[in-house]
């Protein structure tokens, strides 16, 4: 098991299948008044994956021996963090006017996949299909593809 101080971990998330003519990007912050909110890294969906990577820092959680994610990007209650992806209507010669965003659970990371990722400098991987059924784009709570969050090496 990892100890109990701070660790690093890289996650990469890719999104399968993204519709067209649509902005994606990481959502940085709260937007509270205290913590300001960026729109980080924007890529459009031409339907090829778009990967996006992110550190954040993992400890173990004050109620019990289940690591607790936390850092920049990540959002929500002990137990049930996540982080946003962001996604716009693109403009042609203008921001996206953001319409929606996509919640990317964090809850099923667990030490063993931790310990894992960290021990050759890899990250923790997942992916979620971007796109609904009528070809627009997946927002909300979404479920990971295959098995989840997976130790991979870079």
């Amino acid at each position: 098991m990892i100890a109990v101080t701070d660790v690093a971990l890289a996650i990469r998330i890719e999104l399968v299948d993204p519709p067209e003519g649509y902005a994606f990007c990481l959502q940085r912050g709260k937007g509270s008044r205290s913590e300001r909110l960026d729109y980080v890294e924007v890529l459009e969906g031409d339907n090829d994956a778009i990967v996006f990577d992110l550190d954040v820092t993992v400890r173990k959680a004050k109620s019990g021996s289940e690591p607790d994610v936390f850092g920049p990007f990540v959002q929500g209650p002990r137990g049930a963090r996540f982080f946003y992806i962001c996604v716009g209507q693109c403009v042609a010669g203008a921001a996206p006017h953001w319409s929606g965003r996509v919640k990317v659970p964090l809850a099923a990371i667990d030490w063993a996949s931790v310990q894992s990722a960290t021990a050759d400098h890899g990250c923790l991987f997942a992916r979620f299909a971007a796109s609904r059924p009528g070809g627009g784009p997946t927002l909300a709570s979404v479920p990971l593809l295959d098995d989840g969050w997976v130790a991979v090496q870079d």
